[in-house]
């Protein structure tokens, strides 16, 4: 019994890869984790602290919320 393609559409990778990728490259995911740990690393702590404690607030009605990405507008390479 082979199992299901990793290569398919409904690739479940909670399931198929437990003990790591198995797609490797083709892994869909994979651009997603790169963009994810980009930011991460290139974000000041501080900022990672208000956007973690921002999703914690209670919830405003739906005209007031704030637009998550709002944060980079004021965002500034180096400083």
């Amino acid at each position: 019994m082979a199992g299901p393609d990793p290569r398919s559409t409904a690739h479940d990778c909670a399931t198929l890869c437990r003990d790591g990728c198995v797609l490797g490259e083709d892994c869909p995911h994979r651009e997603a984790a790169r963009q994810a740990v980009a930011f991460v690393m290139s974000t000041d702590w501080e900022t990672l602290m208000r956007i973690a404690e921002s999703k914690n607030l209670p919830k405003s009605s739906p005209q007031e919320e704030m637009d998550p990405l709002q944060f980079l507008e004021n965002y500034r390479l180096g400083g």
